[in-house]
């Protein structure tokens, strides 16, 4: 061995030493406590001994009597292990176990304890609950040797120094756990967080400075590429035990190898969805991509957006069928009793997916929709005519698929009608609605693909019913008859009768049939022929045909099976059912007694479901059919056979079979599901109760809760993201919220409460109903084997009323002795398969034998199932002395009560989702009455100004009217006020202007004064002799008054100006009027840049002949303005501000507005130029103002000034 297989062996046995080192710990722990559980002068006892443990313990005196036992999987014998060792292997039928051996002593008497731990499991049965090899939290795998004693080449394990066992590793041993490289391990995490994290930094930059979608490009290339490498080198499903990655678990394709890969691979295409949804949310994409969609018929764009939701129906639909039909679990309201997290994980992918389903198809009806000038109606109409051809094509081909495209037809009528898409980005009520609305749409989505796939494993089950109905082979009875010929074979009863000839053989025949051919074979007519040494018949005198006779009809190799001596012959005829023929040598001791035949008909087909499943072994699961089927055969569409409840000679079969879909899907009819399966010229119909309408409803409840549980979350998430301080509810929203709340948190506490009642209720009932059962077996064996004649009864007499029984009440029944030790047993199988031992159960010991109990319901497990157990007393019904204790095993008892759970569940969840859809209806209608005056008020107080305001009339004296009255109030108190104010104002406005004239007419009466004076200066010199002196000072004159003259011009002109006209008008229209006369002018270059999108409405409130002066006086102020030496630029744009406004820039390249100027540039009679009024600004103010706008500059001495109207658009 080289030095690197050395070093790991070490390690290998080092690891091996610990974990038996926490073992051994662990018996110490359960040895204290059995140590204390009796007092040293006391007896022990099973009800003393019967303690919580973690390790199986047994008893023995030092003679070796057992005296107890922990468990009935394995009772050692006190002959397969030593006294003198502490520690030592167990090796028997049952397995190989690590043992701990000490003394205990209670009221002077020794005793030994043997404490056990499984090293290897021997079962002969492999089943789904029972599984045999090695211990894998111990060894790993099955790659070793072990001996009790020292070996060449083999490693000693010690504990503390003592000798335990030897064990060779043999190539290919793995200890338990992954076997991990650390450094890979490092390798992965390493690169995957350098890759997220720089590649995480590169894309956020790029995203920061606008390069969105070459961000999102990034993004998918870095997680596509993480992806890559993780599932090429199997990470980390190769690193770590989880379920979540464990492929035996879920697998559906190379990309999806398990349910975690799966889950990340969804999750890596959401965060990309979501960027794109992000880029196509913002505003100035949805106004580009009306320019692009103009390109194409508007139908054209709509019938892309539908095509886009309905393949992402369709996909989400079969993501829920391809999760449920590749992994070990289903996802209806039945998997409510085993919920995992696995589960959880399943449903929330399919939530990501149906997100992505609701988040696309808004965004894309947005984009279709936003700014349209089509009437609403119009994208119904397509709609319409786009989907029909679905629904013609969907009801006939699949009706689950038609049910959930309707479901996905009203969501897209819901979108364009109530314009859904409009709530997506502000989070208040309707958007919670708009959420809550979408998971009811894709719970019925999502609960119709439950609804197929259980379609789909419905029709699955049938067919193989009807193949096994018509199979070559019963391999269920083969393995079944394969340990029945060989008991019989072992039989000494049997072996008795054959042997003295003066003995009747008719008991042979009697405990065939009634012990070793009840249960299964009931279905089989059953004949048993006895024949002696030379062949000839000893049972059945009047029977003519002999040994030779049977072994030349049927010992034919086209009728053998794989069982020794076993023979099927598949009938050919409709009417005769196949049939079993075994010959079984009976010998003692070498010596030949004779030979059964026993001869098995088949009447009718049944599932054998009575048979437990803890017998059933792996090979034989493929044809083992829980469910029990009706069925028939036709023969050219006659009935020929049938079997089960439903009748079919009382309907028209012909008719039902000339549907085509009953051969591929089925139909339904009269409550039954019926499916045919052509077998030559035959054909079998299937059939089954359909799958209960509640259930159905149930689905889409539970489906419909977990999306509303996974939606709040992913808000919830989003908004601690975000920041909390960004939400920002209305009253309304608030007041719908709190109603909400107030009605959903107590129904669910009342639903929880109710749940547990009903589900304690429940299995009490079912307790009851085993308590009954139990009962009336107990009855009939008291009074078939109880009193004085019990003693009396031989052990064959015993069983052949116990197997009667257990085959009239369809019941296991086990037999004890007040011992302890099984007397009889209609499963003797599940103990000759060392499934369980021969011991009743400690806790049933302590109550029955030693407590005196009548009766105990316990909760037993054997390998992985779990059952329930009725143990009864059986006492003589004179002195009341225990006879025996009955034992009845319900193994199917986890799934019925599974089922009442499942019924309890469904029920309450459908009352509880109904009633929450109903209150939310009812909530938001109550709270849409109750939020209405506040609504009036807010409209009343929008529209309060200085003008005329109209009182409110509320007629309740409640808090509204409160409000009402305190509004009109304010109204009164306004009015006084703005009386006066108006007075003040006047009077302000008078002195204001009277200032105003005053310094605008001393401006020319200055140099007028001046001027007179010179000339008086002039005549007193006697100078004004020529008429040239007079002319310069009397133009001066003239040119004054007449700027007084355009001064009281400007001024009578403001004054008189009429109030502008309030009028619906295009701001588009008025625009391109105004600009257009300025096109021709040299002096300047005037651009106008229309953003609205023609087509779109421009509609405003205003006087077309003021705005068209503000803009052209705008206009003209901008081309003034320019530098010397310089062209004057001026650009009008027209664009939306929002939804709700329009906004007007008038930009210029001129020399800007100085900042000590900027206060007065809206002062009447301001102006810069030394020719102006300075009104034209001030008028421009008062016009836009009075018609709800607004008017503001930004001016810059390097680029110019820019002026912006804003204008409210009429809705």
């Amino acid at each position: 061995m080289d030095g690197k297989h050395q070093a790991d062996h070490g390690q290998y046995k080092v690891r091996l030493e610990r974990r038996l080192a926490s073992v051994i710990n662990g018996f110490d722990k359960d040895y204290e406590q059995i140590s204390g559980s009796a007092q040293n002068d006391k007896l022990l006892t099973f009800k003393s001994l019967n303690i919580d443990h973690e390790f199986h313990f047994y008893l023995f005196s030092q003679e070796g009597e057992l005296t107890y036992w922990s468990d009935i999987d394995m009772v050692p014998d006190f002959n397969n292990f030593s006294t003198s060792k502490e520690y030592q292997l167990l090796d028997n039928n049952r397995g190989i176990y690590f043992t701990k051996l000490r003394k205990l002593t209670r009221n002077n008497k020794d005793y030994w304890v043997l404490q056990v731990h499984p090293f290897f499991d021997k079962v002969e049965i492999d089943n789904e609950y029972l599984e045999s090899g090695y211990n894998p939290d111990i060894f790993g795998n099955d790659r070793f040797l072990l001996s009790g004693s020292p070996k060449e080449n083999y490693q000693e394990i010690h504990f503390d120094g003592e000798y335990l066992f030897s064990i060779f590793f043999r190539v290919g041993y793995d200890p338990p756990g992954k076997s991990i490289n650390h450094t890979l391990l490092i390798f992965f995490f390493s690169l995957l967080g350098l890759v997220l994290l720089i590649g995480g930094g590169f894309v956020y930059t790029l995203w920061s400075k606008g390069q969105k979608i070459l961000a999102t490009i990034y993004t998918f290339i870095i997680l596509f590429c993480v992806r890559v490498i993780m599932l090429s080198f199997r990470f980390p499903n190769d690193f770590f035990q989880t379920g979540i990655f464990d492929s035996s678990l879920y697998a559906s394709s190379r990309l999806n190898p398990s349910l975690g890969d799966l889950l990340l691979n969804v999750i890596c295409y959401l965060v990309v969805l979501i960027m794109i949804i992000a880029i196509l949310s913002r505003r100035r994409v949805a106004i580009s991509f009306i320019n692009f969609r103009k390109k194409y018929p508007y139908w054209l764009n709509l019938a892309c957006a539908y095509t886009l939701s309905t393949i992402l129906m369709f996909l989400v639909f079969y993501l829920y069928l391809n999760i449920v039909e590749n992994a070990q679990w289903n996802l209806n309201i039945g998997a409510i009793p085993s919920f995992d997290y696995l589960k959880i994980v399943s449903l929330f992918v399919v939530f990501l997916g149906g997100a992505a389903y609701l988040l696309f198809t808004i965004i894309g009806l947005n984009m279709v929709l936003f700014k349209s000038t089509k009437n609403q109606s119009y994208p119904l109409k397509v709609l319409v005519i786009f989907v029909l051809p679905f629904l013609v094509f969907l009801l006939f081909y699949n009706f689950v698929l038609f049910i959930a495209f309707i479901a996905h037809i009203i969501l897209l009528v819901a979108i364009i009608s109530f314009k859904l898409y409009e709530s997506l980005f502000k989070l208040d009520f309707n958007t919670f609605l708009m959420f809550f609305f979408a998971c009811l749409i894709g719970a019925v989505i999502t609960g119709a693909a439950a609804y197929q796939d259980l379609r789909y494993d419905e029709v699955r089950s049938k067919v193989k019913f009807a193949n096994n109905v018509m199979l070559d082979r019963d391999v269920m009875g083969e393995f079944l008859l394969e340990d029945i010929l060989t008991r019989i074979g072992d039989d000494a009863f049997i072996k008795s009768r054959l042997s003295d000839r003066l003995l009747s053989k008719d008991p042979i025949e009697r405990k065939i049939k009634k012990i070793y051919l009840a249960g299964y074979f009931d279905q089989y007519r059953q004949e048993v022929s006895v024949f002696g040494q030379l062949g000839q018949p000893v049972l059945g005198q009047g029977k003519t045909v002999d040994l030779a006779e049977y072994k030349k009809r049927y010992m034919n190799s086209d009728y053998a099976t794989q069982v020794h001596n076993l023979y099927f012959i598949k009938s050919t005829e409709t009417n005769t059912g196949n049939r079993f023929v075994a010959f079984i040598k009976i010998q003692r001791n070498n010596d030949f007694l004779g030979t059964i035949v026993i001869e098995l008909n088949q009447q009718r087909i049944e599932s054998g479901k009575a048979f437990p499943k803890l017998l059933m072994d792996n090979k034989y699961v493929s044809n083992y059919i829980e469910r029990d089927f009706d069925f028939a055969i036709f023969e050219e569409n006659v009935l020929s056979y049938s079997s089960g409840i439903f009748s079919y000679q009382g309907v028209d079969m012909e008719d039902i079979l000339d549907h085509k879909e009953i051969f591929t899907t089925g139909v339904l009819f009269n409550g039954y599901h019926h499916l045919a399966v052509e077998y030559n010229d035959k054909v079998i119909v299937v059939s089954s109760r359909q799958y209960p309408n509640n259930y159905i409803l149930a689905d889409i409840a539970f489906l419909f809760v977990a999306f509303l549980i996974f939606t709040l979350l992913s808000v919830s998430v989003f908004l601690l993201l975000m920041g909390i301080n960004q939400l920002r509810f209305n009253y309304a929203t608030k007041l719908q919220l709190y109603l909400n709340f107030a009605f959903f948190f107590p129904m669910l506490v009342i639903s929880v409460i109710a749940l547990g009642f009903l589900s304690h209720s429940y299995t009490e009932d079912l307790h009851r109903q085993y308590y009954q059962k139990a009962g009336i077996i107990r009855d009939n064996l008291g009074r078939d084997l109880g009193g004085e004649q019990f003693n009396t009864l031989n052990r064959d007499d015993i069983n052949g009323e116990l197997y009667a029984l257990a085959s009239a009440t369809d019941a296991d029944i086990n037999l004890y002795l007040p011992d302890g030790i099984l007397m009889a047993t209609n499963q003797p199988t599940i103990f000759d398969k060392k499934i369980l031992t021969h011991y009743l159960h400690p806790k049933a010991y302590a109550a029955i034998i030693e407590s005196m109990e009548n009766r105990l319901l316990q909760t037993e497990q054997v390998g992985g199932l779990q059952y329930k157990t009725v143990y009864l007393a059986l006492k003589n019904g004179e002195n009341q002395r225990l006879q025996a204790i009955i034992a009845i095993p319900f193994f199917e008892s986890e799934e019925e009560l599974n089922v009442m759970i499942t019924e309890v569940f469904s029920n309450i969840l459908i009352i509880f989702v109904v009633i929450f859809l109903l209150f939310l209806i009812i909530s938001y209608f109550v709270s849409k009455n109750l939020t209405h005056p506040f609504k009036l008020l807010t409209q009343k107080l929008k529209d309060t100004d200085l003008e005329n305001n109209e009182y409110m009339v509320w007629p309740a004296k409640d808090e509204i009217g409160l409000l009402v009255n305190e509004y009109n109030n304010m109204l009164f108190k306004l009015e006084s006020s703005k009386k006066v104010l108006a007075s003040n104002e006047k009077e302000s406005a008078w002195r204001e202007m009277a200032k105003q004239v005053a310094h605008e007419i001393k401006n020319p009466l200055t140099p007028m004064k001046l001027t007179l004076q010179h000339l008086l200066r002039l005549q007193a010199a006697n100078k004004l002799d020529t008429g040239q002196a007079l002319v310069n000072p009397i133009n001066s004159i003239i040119h004054q008054v007449d700027t007084l003259s355009d001064i009281a011009s400007s001024f009578s002109t403001f004054a008189k100006m009429p109030l502008p006209k309030n009028q619906e008008l295009e701001l588009r229209n008025v625009v391109f009027e105004t600009i257009s006369i300025f096109y021709n002018r040299e002096d300047a270059d005037i651009e106008l840049e229309d953003l609205t999108n023609e087509g779109t409405s421009t509609k405003i409130m205003g006087d077309p002949k003021l705005y068209s002066r503000v803009i052209s006086n705008l206009v003209i102020n901008g081309i003034q303005a320019a530098v010397e030496g310089k062209k004057s630029k001026v650009l009008v744009q027209l664009v939306f501000e929002g939804e709700a406004h329009i906004k007007l820039a008038i930009k210029d390249n001129g020399k800007g507005i100085s900042e000590e100027l900027k206060d007065k540039v809206f002062m009447p009679n301001f102006s810069t130029k030394t020719d102006g009024s300075g009104l034209g600004l001030a008028i421009a103010k008062r016009g836009v103002e009075t018609a709800g706008g607004k008017i503001w500059f930004e001016t810059s001495t390097e680029s110019g000034t820019t002026f912006f109207l804003l204008f409210p658009l009429i809705p």
